[in-house]
């Protein structure tokens, strides 16, 4: 059994779809335990248990959003104590456009995995289309344009942002599993 913990921080909803996906990704690793929760609602004596983190965030102007920074800075005790040190780490994010910062948040949520001592995969494959216009090397993304009006139906990644975040939660999972 390979146990996965994908977490997210969701300001609107958007991130957590993306999560869903990557959820559903380790979920198709045959031997997967697969939890996905919010950062707000995780226990971190759980994450000890864990084989794979899987983190992401929405993002503010290049930065993880608060509730993320806020996960993060709650580590501390498990950095001193190297109870994530040899897990697998991914990440994830989400901005509202192409060019608001995404692989920069992708590099911010992969620095505490680094302090932590976690063996990060990188979201790498096929060079196909949509890799090529949709992935990014350092984790799953997508961009979701913000609604128009408050009374407006939910944006969504789109169909190839969602596959390849499907992709990646195989890929960390697969990863998580043959080292265990």
């Amino acid at each position: 059994m390979t146990k996965v913990y994908v977490l997210y921080a969701s300001m609107f909803g958007h991130t957590k779809v993306l999560a869903e996906a990557i959820a559903e990704g380790a979920e198709s690793v045959e031997g997967a335990e697969v939890v996905l929760e919010s950062v707000e609602d995780v226990n971190l004596e759980e994450l000890k248990t864990a084989d794979a983190i899987i983190w992401g965030s929405s993002g503010f102007f290049g930065t993880p959003n608060p509730k993320m920074a806020t996960f993060l800075s709650k580590l501390g005790g498990m950095w001193a104590t190297g109870d994530l040190r040899g897990k697998v780490g991914g990440v994830f994010a989400t901005t509202s456009t192409q060019h608001m910062g995404i692989e920069q948040i992708l590099r911010v949520l992969q620095l505490p995995m680094q302090h932590h001592g976690m063996i990060v995969v990188s979201n790498t494959g096929e060079l196909t289309p949509e890799r090529t216009l949709y992935g990014c090397p350092y984790g799953a993304a997508a961009t979701i344009p913000v609604e128009t009006s408050k009374d407006a139906p939910m944006n969504r990644p789109r169909p190839e942002e969602m596959e390849l975040a499907k992709e990646y939660g195989a890929l960390v999972t697969k990863t998580a599993a043959r080292l265990k």
